[in-house]
C-alpha cells in the first residue's frame, strides 16, 4: 500500500480579495486566474499524484458545505473539520492525527489550496522527490521557490549546504526562516541566490510532524494527544472543546523555524500565491495597455495597468492607470496598484463596524 497522502489547507478569510471574498466564501473558494476556483484547481494537481482517496481537505464548518459543492469527487469523510481557526499548526496537526487514524504509517503532502502553479507536470515531479525523502528518515521536507523578483510579500528559505543529490534534483539543509524583508534586502537575496520563497508547501511523516510538535509545541501536544484520545473514545463533544484552547499559531513560526531536521527541495515550477488583486497582473494575460479584467460589462477606455473586476456589476473606467477597480454585491473597491497589501484593512474595518451594527440592532429588540 502506497501511504502518501495530500492534504489541502483551506483555511483564512482572504481578506486581501475584499470585496469579492467574504466570510462564506473566501479566496480557495473564488474563480480568480478561470472558469474554476483556486481549490478545484488545487485538487486537479494532486489527483493526477494520488488517487481521490486520499486527498483530504482541512477546513472550517462554516466552509464545509461549499467545499462539498466544489469538489464533488472526495468522499464526505475526507473534509477534516477545524472545530474553530487556529491558523496552520493546530490544523496541520489535527490533520496528522486524522490521517493516523487511518493509517499509521502515513507520509502527508501539505499544500495550500489558493496558489497558482501553472507548470502541473513539474509540480507532480517536485511532490514526488519530496515524499522519496521522506520516506528515507524523520525530515521535514519544504518547498522554496527559486525567486525570480525582489518580493517583499514573500518570507524565504535560507538553504546553502546540499544535503543529498539525485536523480530527481538536489536537497538542501535549510539554515533559516526569514520573514518578509524590505525592499533592499529582498534584492540582496535574489542576487545572493541561496535564498527562495517559502511557498508553504511540506511533505513528512505524519509522526515525525508530531515529534516535532512534542519537541518544539509542548501545549499543542498535550492538546492533540487529547484530541487523540477522544477520537478513540468517541467524544466528539472533547475534541472541540480542547481544539478551542489552542492559541494561533502558524506552523512556521511554531515548528519549521525552530526545528533542525529541516531540508529544502526547490520547486522548479512557476508558482504564485496571487495574494492581492495586482497579483492578477502577474499570472493572467494582459490587453494591449497591460489590463487584466473580468466581467462581461467591463469598460476601460484610456486605462493602463490596471485589474478592472465586475461581478454582474457593470464597471468603467476612464483615463486612470495602475488602478484596481472591483466591483461585487459585497461593496465596491478602488486601490492604487501599489496598495493593494492594505486592502485587508478595509475588511476588517467594515467586519468590526459590522458586528458594532449588528449589536445595536440586537440591543435595540430587547
Amino acid at each position: 500500500m502506497d501511504h502518501t497522502y495530500c492534504v489541502i489547507i483551506a483555511g483564512g478569510k482572504g481578506e486581501r480579495f475584499w470585496p469579492l471574498s467574504a466570510d462564506q466564501m473566501p479566496k480557495p473558494f473564488l474563480k480568480l486566474v478561470g472558469e474554476k476556483t483556486m481549490i478545484q484547481l488545487t485538487l486537479e494537481r494532486l489527483a493526477g499524484f494520488v488517487p481521490y482517496e486520499r486527498i483530504f481537505v482541512a477546513l472550517g464548518a462554516s466552509h464545509l458545505s461549499v467545499a462539498r459543492d466544489q469538489l464533488p469527487q472526495l468522499p464526505v469523510q475526507n473534509f477534516i473539520v477545524e472545530p474553530e481557526g487556529r491558523d496552520t499548526a493546530p490544523a496541520i496537526g489535527f490533520a496528522a492525527i486524522s490521517l493516523l487514524e487511518r493509517d499509521p504509517g502515513a507520509i502527508m503532502v501539505v499544500v495550500p489550496a489558493d496558489h497558482y502553479i501553472p507548470d502541473i507536470d513539474r509540480f507532480r515531479r517536485t511532490i514526488a522527490h519530496g515524499v522519496s525523502i521522506a520516506r528515507k528518515g524523520n525530515y521535514l521536507v519544504t518547498i522554496g521557490i527559486r525567486p525570480v523578483r525582489p518580493e517583499t510579500g514573500y518570507g524565504y528559505i535560507n538553504a546553502r549546504k546540499v544535503f543529498s543529490m539525485s536523480d530527481e534534483g538536489a536537497c538542501f539543509s535549510v539554515d533559516r526562516f526569514v520573514e518578509k524583508p524590505d525592499m533592499k534586502r529582498a534584492v540582496e537575496y535574489l542576487n545572493e541566490g541561496n535564498y527562495y520563497w517559502n511557498a508553504g508547501m511540506f511533505i513528512w511523516r505524519a509522526e515525525t510532524l508530531l515529534a516535532g510538535i512534542e519537541r518544539h509545541m509542548p501545549d499543542l501536544c498535550r492538546g492533540l494527544t487529547e484530541i487523540r484520545d477522544a477520537f478513540a473514545s468517541r467524544k466528539k463533544s472533547r475534541i472541540g472543546e480542547v481544539y478551542r484552547s489552542f492559541k494561533k499559531e502558524s506552523i512556521d513560526y511554531g515548528l519549521m523555524e525552530k526545528a533542525d531536521n529541516v531540508l529544502m527541495i526547490p520547486g522548479e515550477f512557476k508558482w504564485d500565491d496571487v495574494g492581492t488583486w495586482n497579483s492578477l497582473l502577474r499570472v493572467m494575460e494582459h490587453d494591449e495597455n497591460g489590463n487584466y479584467s473580468s466581467g462581461e460589462a467591463v469598460c476601460m477606455l484610456d486605462t493602463r495597468d490596471s485589474v478592472v473586476y465586475g461581478e454582474g456589476i457593470p464597471v468603467g473606467t476612464i483615463g486612470v492607470s495602475n488602478l484596481v477597480v472591483v466591483a461585487s454585491k459585497h461593496g465596491v473597491l478602488v486601490c492604487h496598484g501599489d496598495r493593494t497589501q492594505e486592502v485587508r484593512e478595509i475588511a476588517r474595518t467594515l467586519e468590526v463596524r459590522g458586528v458594532r451594527e449588528n449589536s445595536r440592532k440586537g440591543l435595540g429588540r430587547q
